[in-house]
């Protein structure tokens, strides 16, 4: 599960810097994908808690 988050996470981030001229850093895609996997667990637990 962690590396589908992982994953899933690249992919939203290559989908929204898609049309930028000059792509990020390493460390700042690096920082985007960490922030973007935390935000999609926190959303996992907040849709599994309003289900139950």
């Amino acid at each position: 599960m962690a590396q589908d988050l992982t994953d899933q996470a690249k992919r939203f981030i290559d989908a929204s810097l898609k049309g930028r001229s000059k792509p990020p850093s390493k460390a700042a895609y690096a920082r985007a994908v960490k922030l973007a996997r935390l935000a999609i667990e926190e959303l996992t637990l907040v849709a599994t808690r309003v289900r139950n």
